[in-house]
């Protein structure tokens, strides 16, 4: 694909994908990166456009996964949790007890459906609101409540709760 086909299948959709990435980013900075992300991404993969059938929802679609990413490694770079103080033997074993803790839940997670799984971390992990998760995956609100109803669910099963 020539540099000018390029301009005319994908530039157009240039401004949705940009508010996409705005409204699951919420930073203008972040947007921008993204959607240059995206379109350096659509661009490595141009001789692959002519098969689209529709430019719109796969430009769309490639904006969302990037920010996706972006999401997944901010989420990796903040969600480690700081180390405690430890000052005491009690400290030593709160600390060893926690990490048994989260290293246990942690597991008892990667048991879950994918989708339950994904909508859970999300939700706990990186705080988002139903309504963002369902922008971030492109399900309703109402199948974000389900998923995570049913995810508690199992998780209360598999960690042996009532």
């Amino acid at each position: 694909m020539l540099t000018e086909e390029f301009k005319k299948m994908v530039l157009p959709y240039h401004k949705d994908m940009y508010r996409a990435a705005y409204s699951i980013l919420g930073g203008c900075d972040a947007a921008g990166d993204a959607v240059q992300d995206a379109m350096l991404n659509l661009w490595s993969s141009r001789n692959n456009l002519r098969n689209v059938a529709d430019m719109k929802s796969y430009c769309m679609s490639a904006v969302r996964n990037t920010c996706i990413k972006v999401l997944r490694r901010n989420k990796n770079m903040t969600s480690q949790p700081d180390t405690p103080e430890i000052t005491s033997d009690e400290d030593i074993h709160n600390a060893v007890e926690l990490k048994d803790s989260m290293e246990f839940i942690d597991t008892a997670i990667r048991r879950l459906p994918v989708d339950q799984r994904y909508v859970l971390r999300l939700s706990a992990y990186g705080g988002f609101s139903n309504e963002e998760i369902a922008d971030l995956l492109g399900i309703s609100n109402g199948n974000v409540r389900i998923l995570l109803c049913r995810a508690r669910k199992r998780l209360k099963d598999i960690l042996g709760y009532e």
